[in-house]
């Protein structure tokens, strides 16, 4: 897969934009798949703006900001459910070259400038063979899939730090390791925030779980979408603070003692 973006993009001398738009271009399906039951096309992507983050080194700032350029300008567009966030890198064929390569040769067409014939360089696409395309092809599918797979176990890394019982990591496999990365980074920090601030509340005798357990399942109640929070307590009065005439009267019986003292 060749990628193709000459001097003259208008982006080209931005940093952060030129970055970003190759890192797009690099992760987009070159054919329709499926994922989590839905179809993405060809052009599209999943992912999200804590993983793009932890792909190209910029700060999830610099990925919004150039994110939102690259919008502006029509070349990306976004469409977000709860759980991840489709890119679509419009018209990316013209960027994309996957089975063909440029090679300058010299054909027999001759041009006359000032009464002299002279040779006119052309550029001609050339074929690959089909196995060269498959091979290429293969080799940026693996790269894509070390570069995945180093973010998300470098963002599992970051989670891991926060969590306060680290027993069992080991157990937390790569496959739910990968889980959580897609899932976001983000969200799994404010289901944390929550499942702590929940033990806080009976820290009397609650106890963090195993960081496997909360990696492997626990999580998943605090999530945003899942996540209920508890009723507040009621505050119990005081009751030093009640007032004399908040008490309870027989008020017959004042009254029968009011009388007989009339009577006297």
């Amino acid at each position: 897969m060749n990628i193709n973006i000459n001097t003259g993009w208008e982006w080209y001398e931005n940093t952060n934009v030129f970055r970003l738009f190759y890192h797009c271009l690099l992760h987009t399906n070159l054919e329709d798949k499926r994922y989590c039951g839905k179809e993405i096309k060809a052009g599209q992507f999943v992912s999200s703006i804590t993983r793009i983050s932890a792909e190209t080194g910029l700060t999830e700032s610099q990925v919004r900001t150039a994110l939102k350029k690259l919008k502006d300008t029509g070349y990306i567009s976004t469409k977000s459910t709860n759980k991840y966030t489709i890119y679509t890198v419009n018209e990316y064929q013209k960027y994309i070259d996957c089975g063909q390569v440029v090679e300058a040769t010299t054909e027999g067409n001759k041009v006359v400038e000032n009464g002299t014939k002279m040779e006119q360089t052309v550029e001609r696409k050339m074929e690959q063979p089909e196995e060269k395309v498959k091979e290429t092809c293969e080799k940026s599918k693996e790269n894509c899939e070390k570069s995945n797979k180093k973010a998300f176990i470098d963002c599992f890394e970051r989670l891991w730090k926060k969590y306060p019982n680290k027993r069992g990591k080991g157990q937390v496999s790569d496959t739910k390791k990968k889980t959580l990365y897609e899932i976001g980074e983000e969200k799994i920090e404010r289901a944390l925030k929550r499942y702590l601030d929940d033990l806080s509340k009976d820290s009397s005798w609650r106890k963090p779980q195993n960081g496997s357990t909360f990696f492997n399942s626990g999580y998943v109640d605090y999530l945003d979408e899942n996540y209920e929070k508890p009723p507040e307590p009621k505050p119990q009065r005081n009751p030093a603070s009640i007032l004399d005439c908040e008490h309870d009267y027989d008020f017959d019986d004042l009254e029968m003692q009011l009388m007989q003292k009339q009577l006297e």
